[in-house]
This record gives structure tokens, C-alpha cells and sequence, in this order.
């Protein structure tokens, strides 16, 4: 193995390590704000994972999703809810269900859980590392997590889009990612989503007058 594969190796689990802090970051920050830059610190690490995964396996189509995450998800979507939130007014995450230490116990316990039940899977063959499968199956599951204990409608999709980020990085770790018109159509998907995401929040910001997901109960029949 050659010097420059080992340093762009150790570079990538570094970038994994900053994936993962990120993930408990974003379920941590009170702050909706904070939450969102947390979100974009996570894509880039994505983003810099990928493009690493490409140039020293020699993967050329990945650098198409690389730089579509680098600007999608690391600048377009962040501004998209900065702007909703500075409209909307909200910049504090006040009420959840369960409190913030006990959501990052939580979460610490996913990703032993993660590592526990990927570690003795024979299936599981990924083409570039055993270590990313458990981190990637950790992320999607802080992400339901944080979707399942949050009250605020913005922090939910939030925890969406987090699970979307570990879906990415399990493809690109198990298969080098899918075609790229696949991969181009799910990142359309993802901003569509974002922008319709937007839209809801202010139907039910002008209704209900907050965007608090509890009020939604009040459309029980």
C-alpha cells in the first residue's frame, strides 16, 4: 500500500469521525439555527468522504454526487432554511419529547447497537470498508430518532434529511454508489422535497400559529 493510499485512507476515516460527530451535533444544538449548521458540517464531511472514496479507488462517476452534495446540500437546502427560519421567527428547538441528554444516551446506544448487530453479518460485502456500514446504519438511525422526539416541524425534516445522508454514505460504501441517473434523480428529490417541505411548514405556521407538530392532532376526527 502505497503512502499516498494510506494518508487518503486515514483522511477519510478521519472525515467518518466527524460524520458521526455531527450526527450527535445536530440531535444536541437546542438551537434550530445551529441545527441547520450542523446539517450542512455534516453534508461537507459527506461530501469530502465521497470525493476521497473516488479519487483513491478511482471512481470517477463519484465525483458527479460529490460535488451535487457539496452544493445541494452543504449551501442550497442550509439557505433554504435559514430563510424559513428567519421568516417563520423560530430560532430555539424549545420542546421535545424526550430532553437532550437522554437523546444523545440514546444515541450513543444506537451506534453500539449499529456496530453490534453489523459486525458478524456475512452478507454484508461492502466494496470499500466494513467500518463505514455501522457508521452509516448509526446515522439513519439518530435521524429516526431525531424525527420521532422533536415537536418542531422544521427539525423533523431535518432528521430526514440526516437519514438521507446515512442512506447515501451506506450506497457509496457497499456499491460505489448507484447509477448516476439514479443518484441525480434522488438528489432532485431531496431539494423538491426541501422547497414542498417549506411550503407545508408556512400552511401550518398560518393555521395553527406555530409549526409545533402537536397541533396537528386538533384534525382528529
Amino acid at each position: 500500500m502505497s503512502m499516498e493510499h494510506e494518508s487518503i485512507l486515514s483522511l477519510i476515516h478521519f472525515m467518518g469521525m466527524a460524520f458521526l460527530i455531527f450526527s450527535f451535533a445536530m440531535i444536541a444544538s437546542p438551537q434550530l439555527l445551529s441545527c441547520v449548521r450542523f446539517y450542512a458540517l455534516h453534508s461537507l464531511s459527506l461530501a469530502v468522504i465521497t470525493a476521497l472514496i473516488a479519487y483513491g479507488n478511482h471512481v470517477e462517476h463519484l465525483i458527479v454526487p460529490a460535488i451535487l452534495t457539496l452544493v445541494l446540500k452543504t449551501w442550497v437546502i442550509p439557505q433554504i432554511f435559514f430563510k424559513l427560519t428567519r421568516r417563520l421567527g423560530v430560532h430555539r428547538e424549545i420542546e421535545s419529547y424526550i430532553n437532550i441528554p437522554f437523546s444523545l444516551v440514546l444515541s450513543t446506544l444506537l451506534v453500539f447497537a449499529a456496530y453490534y448487530t453489523t459486525g458478524d453479518l456475512k452478507v454484508l460485502r461492502p466494496v470499500f470498508s466494513n467500518e463505514f456500514i455501522p457508521l452509516a446504519i448509526a446515522t439513519i438511525l439518530i435521524g429516526m430518532l431525531m424525527m420521532a422526539t422533536r415537536k418542531n416541524a422544521v427539525s423533523q425534516v431535518l432528521g430526514l434529511l440526516l437519514l438521507e445522508n446515512g442512506l447515501f454514505l451506506m450506497a457509496v460504501t457497499m456499491t460505489f454508489g448507484m447509477p448516476l441517473l439514479v443518484e441525480l434523480g434522488i438528489f432532485f428529490d431531496v431539494l423538491v422535497g426541501a422547497i414542498i417541505m417549506g411550503i407545508f411548514v408556512f400552511k401550518i405556521r398560518n393555521a395553527f400559529e406555530g409549526i409545533d407538530v402537536d397541533d396537528l392532532t386538533v384534525l382528529k376526527g
